[in-house]
């Protein structure tokens, strides 16, 4: 039996158990493969402000950077968004995937999660 990933977020957990035995482990490689650390994310956002770019957020992140992060205010208040950035980007991938392994499908002949 596969349990889902720790961190998958609500909206997929309820999709992940009707998925059959193979296509969980597909789901749980793909997901794991594709999602951002909670923990590295933050980090990043303390201590070298490039979060942005890794969530996919690069016009932001461009932003981020001409303005030297809001003139040191966003820089501050981008370390509580952050985790809300983290969560979105991770329930994105798992609807990726998710819409990659349709029912009875062969999980080698769907797509690899996000781009």
């Amino acid at each position: 039996m596969t349990l889902p990933p720790n961190d998958l977020p609500p909206v997929a957990m309820a999709a992940f158990q009707n998925l059959n035995e193979e296509q969980k482990v597909a789901f749980t490689a793909r997901y794991n493969g594709g999602k951002r650390s909670m923990a590295l994310m933050v980090a990043l956002a303390i201590l070298f402000p490039i979060q942005l770019f890794f969530l996919g957020k690069v016009l932001l992140g461009i932003l981020f950077v001409i303005t030297a992060g809001g003139f040191g205010v966003w820089y501050v208040i981008e370390w509580f968004l952050t985790p809300g950035r983290v969560r979105d980007f991770n329930t994105k991938v798992a609807n990726e995937v998710l819409s990659g392994l349709r029912p009875g499908a062969d999980p080698a002949l769907t797509t690899d999660g996000p781009e």
